[in-house]
Parts: structure tokens; C-alpha cells; sequence
């Protein structure tokens, strides 16, 4: 299953058989509350990683040759009606991993553990934080527990934005809705005191403060599924984002992030990147900013 793109990820393998990491762009922004242009984000990282990127990672001393990924291109979605959205996500992601759009394969139903052992990893480009919904419900028919870690200026956890509940704001809170059991929130700076106080009383979420925190919610081992919205980075490093917040996080930040996760031993079932908003920052050090978070976020799901 492959979609049509200009170009594809620096280091993607020509095609999607003996791969198992499949990149997929995810061109969608209806929602979006402020600034709008996220749906052209994995057409302007893909073009930059082809002009201007390495496949060479100094931070892990590892190469994108070294894994086995494939640049499925981006889903071919129209703009508008989330609840389309939603669906032709959640069908795709599970024709990507799983190779069905159904998890059920004839008589018996195959068990979630059977699908872990042969199904690819994805790694989502964004598009806007809501499409971290429809992967999110794909993924549960997949795995029978897994905790979301939550990179992000905000905490998503609004009932509504604009009357309407399917929204960028609300996406952590939908994930809740459909069974979520645990949720690990890091750098988490804005919301309204309603997402306040519902981070404080609901004890499936946990406010991280720093890696300490991360590491302490996390069991060794454990399955873990990253949503990063660019937000989460300061925007003296992101100002290419929708929603930018003053007193962000850095780089290392991440990569302390990524480290951590390695040392725990965690199974990274997949992971999302997302709110790049690329028109808004003309220098493009954004999209080069986003296009090394997208390549090192690859090589720590291989």
C-alpha cells in the first residue's frame, strides 16, 4: 500500500516487503485553532531530507541504511469532515501495519499478540495532533496495552473546541474516551484550568516534569506509542507551529527522551510527529528542525 508522494524520506527502501517501520504522511489541518498549514508539512520534510539532510545520526552513532523503513508516501485525504478523517485513518494505519484494514483474518480471530509479532511500525507524519486519534484506535486492535507518551505545549484535553469535540485540542481526551489507560504528558505549558484540573484528578494521566518523571511512569519494557507535537519545542527553535508557547524544550531534550527509552528497553509500537506548520517560517529552519526529529524518531523504532 503506497501513496503517492514528490519524494520520498532520506534512506526510505524502494518498496514496503521486508520492512518493518513504514513512514506515512498524514496532510491534514481542518481543525486546526490558530494557524493553519500543517497539512503541507511531509511534503516540505521529505524535500528537505533529500536536498539537505544526512542519513547519518551523530547522536546514536547509527545511519537510516542500518534499518529497514519504507516512505509509503502521504494518505490521500481531502480537507474538512474529521469524522471521514478519522475513519480513512484508522483504515489505513491498519493496512499499513497489519496489512488489512481489519484486524480479523477469517476463523479464529488472530490475538493481538499473534499481529505484534509480524506487524511494521509506524512512524506518522502530521497534519494537526488530531489524526494521533484515528492511529491511536488502530493501534488498540493491535495491542492490548500500551501507555501514550505525550510530547507537547498542551495538554489536549479540552471536551470541545468550537462546539465540535473531533479537534486538535481535544485529541488526548478522545484517546481517554476510547480506553486509554495511561498518559504520560511532558512539557505541558497551556490549557484551561478545566485540562488543569483534570490532569491533576485523573490518575490515568501523568505531568511529567522532566525525564525523571518519564522514566518513573514507565515500566522496563514496556510498550509505549510517542506523540510529538513540534510544539513541545521552544519556539525560538519552532516558531514554523500553529500554536507556539514561550518556555519550551530543546532538542536534547528529546534526545534525553529517545535515550531513555532505549535504556528502559521499551517496545516503541509507534510514533507520531506532528503541527509543523512550514509557510510560516520562510528561513525553513523549522522544517530542518522537524526533519532531524523525524530521523532520529526512525532510528530509535529500529
Amino acid at each position: 500500500m503506497t501513496f503517492p508522494a514528490l519524494t520520498r524520506f532520506i534512506g526510505s527502501r524502494p518498496a514496503i516487503e521486508g520492512c518493518d517501520i513504514v513512514l506515512a504522511g498524514i496532510p491534514y489541518d481542518a481543525t486546526s485553532s490558530f494557524r493553519a498549514g500543517s497539512r503541507f508539512a511531509p511534503r516540505e520534510i521529505r524535500a528537505y531530507s533529500d536536498e539537505a539532510l544526512e542519513d547519518f545520526s551523530f547522536h546514536c552513532d547509527r545511519s537510516l541504511a542500518d534499518i529497514a523503513f519504507h516512505d509509503a508516501g502521504d494518505l490521500p485525504l481531502m480537507v474538512g469532515n474529521p469524522s471521514l478523517m478519522v475513519s480513512e485513518v484508522r483504515r489505513s494505519v491498519l493496512e499499513l501495519t497489519v496489512g488489512s484494514p481489519e484486524v480479523a483474518t477469517g476463523e479464529p480471530r488472530k490475538t493481538a499478540y499473534e499481529l505484534t509479532l509480524t506487524n511494521r511500525r509506524l512512524l506518522a507524519i502530521g497534519g494537526e495532533h488530531l489524526v494521533s486519534y484515528p492511529i491511536f484506535l488502530a493501534l488498540r486492535e493491535i495491542y492490548p496495552d500500551f501507555t501514550m507518551l505525550q510530547l507537547d505545549a498542551h495538554a489536549d484535553l479540552r471536551e470541545r473546541y468550537a462546539g465540535d469535540a473531533l479537534s486538535h485540542s481535544s485529541v488526548m481526551r478522545l484517546c481517554l474516551q476510547e480506553g486509554l489507560k495511561k498518559l504520560v504528558q511532558y512539557g505541558v505549558r497551556s490549557g484551561t484550568r478545566e485540562e488543569y484540573l483534570m490532569r491533576q484528578q485523573d490518575k490515568r494521566i501523568v505531568p511529567a516534569t522532566g525525564i525523571a518523571d518519564i522514566e518513573s511512569a514507565l515500566k522496563d519494557g514496556g510498550s509505549v506509542y510517542l506523540s510529538v507535537d513540534l510544539d513541545f519545542f521552544d519556539p525560538a527553535f519552532m516558531p514554523g507551529t500553529g500554536t507556539p508557547e514561550a518556555g519550551g524544550n530543546t532538542f536534547k531534550d528529546y534526545l534525553d527522551v529517545l535515550s531513555l527509552l532505549r535504556r528502559k528497553k521499551i517496545n516503541l509500537i509507534g510514533a507520531d510527529i506532528v503541527e509543523l506548520a512550514p509557510d510560516i517560517d520562510h528561513s525553513k529552519a523549522s522544517t530542518a528542525f522537524a526533519a532531524k526529529v523525524v530521523r532520529e524518531t526512525l532510528l530509535a523504532l529500529g
